[in-house]
């Protein structure tokens, strides 16, 4: 019989191992990273962006959007109402950019997501002349290479939806800011596979009578997530996505303190837990078999175990191991200017990985019952993937 101590530090050995997998697999993203996009035909696209308020992170997205290296493509904006503060900006862009701008006020929304009402609005003013579909949140600051990205797999055929993940960029000196980087960063740098893809909300991009043909339009309808929903879609369909690796878009942040944190994550969780109820199970397994390694790794230093202590100082050094991973990675996409934007979180991001596993198994577990969350100043109660009722409206 296996004695309880020698049976724990088997467990952190085993523990240790999969965090230096975790540390390899970050090096192997930066494995020829940044490669310039081939040229390719530029069928017309149509970028449709839900707007709500206007900030710091709006108004990058606006610088960026519009100086894009691609020849024909424009933007419709969908807001809840005409007095939206992104309004005026908006319009400025507009007078501008006359043919490349459109503007559309949704309404309330009523039994569903303001977003996802916002976007069905936008999806009245698509034409036969649009050819695909890109869809973005309004706080990312695209490379002016990010249209190309999106469409060039399309073109070439090796997939039916393009996507990619926020890369966030830290706005504020807060502890919890760093460590929703933090866990925002292992998650962009997941291997890009196939039965691991999903589309993101953020930027995503398909053909548009391939969005027609699957009905995304009418399932969005009830939706709070429009992303999760439209991935269901898309993969009980058959079709592929596809998240190359430099589609990472920079995302400012800034939180007012944990409870920003935990409102993000929890809603993120019970989303992924109504929609994909068996990658929800697998995440949670997942971060609670990480949480419960640095766990038990610090409480066996702390009482003395010099074999708990090894684990642990193994742990973080390949916590740094990952950092200089994601360093080479800022440094390939966004130059020495990224690095200079990045360089308090990547001073701060080895010790905040205990923290991040352990909060992200927290977030995780107590999503389980969660069926109530405010966004963007309206709080929702949802029931399934397009059962939503919406509670009270606020500020957002």
């Amino acid at each position: 019989m296996i004695h309880p101590v020698g049976l724990m530090l088997y467990a952190l050995v085993v523990w240790l191992a999969t965090q230096a997998v975790s540390a390899a697999i970050v090096w192997l993203f930066t494995v020829d990273l940044g490669r310039p996009v081939s040229a390719q035909a530029q069928p017309r696209v149509a970028v449709i962006v839900a707007v709500k308020g206007h900030d710091i992170e709006f108004d990058g997205f606006l610088a960026s959007v519009f100086v894009q290296d691609y020849s024909d493509y424009r933007v419709i904006f969908a807001v809840e109402s005409d007095s939206d503060p992104a309004v005026a900006a908006i319009e400025v862009c507009r007078a501008r950019w006359p043919d490349k701008v459109s503007l559309v006020t949704a309404g309330l929304a009523r039994a569903e997501g303001q977003k996802t009402a916002n976007l069905r609005a936008a999806l009245d003013h698509v034409t036969a002349e649009d050819d695909i579909l890109v869809f973005a949140d309004a706080d990312i600051w695209p490379n002016p290479d990010w249209l190309r990205r999106l469409v060039a797999p399309l073109v070439r055929g090796e997939t039916d939806v393009v996507s990619g993940f926020a890369w966030l960029l830290v706005k504020d000196s807060r502890p919890s800011t760093f460590v929703l980087a933090s866990m925002a960063a292992g998650i962009a740098t997941i291997p890009r596979m196939p039965f691991l893809n999903a589309a993101w909300g953020g930027t995503t991009a398909m053909w548009r009578d391939q969005f027609e043909s699957l009905g995304i339009a009418d399932n969005w309808r009830g939706a709070l997530s429009d992303d999760l929903q439209l991935t269901n879609v898309v993969q009980r369909a058959g079709c592929r996505i596809a998240a190359p690796r430099e589609i990472l878009l920079r995302t400012p942040v800034e939180t007012h303190g944990f409870s920003t944190v935990a409102a993000e994550a929890r809603r993120w969780y019970m989303l992924v837990r109504v929609h994909m109820p068996v990658t929800y199970a697998i995440t949670v397994a997942a971060s609670t078999l990480v949480s419960a390694g640095w766990i038990a790794a610090l409480v066996g230093a702390l009482c003395g175990r010099t074999d708990a202590a090894i684990v642990l100082m193994s742990a973080f050094a390949l916590a740094i191991l990952c950092t200089f991973g994601r360093a080479i990675l800022i440094a390939r996409l966004w130059g020495r200017a990224g690095l200079k934007e990045n360089r308090a979180f990547l001073l701060a991001d080895p010790l905040m990985a205990p923290v991040a596993a352990i909060m992200n198994a927290v977030f995780g577990w107590s999503a389980l019952g969660m069926r109530r969350t405010t966004w963007a100043g309206i709080t929702y109660e949802i029931t399934g993937p397009q059962e939503v009722r919406i509670l009270a409206r606020g500020e957002s």
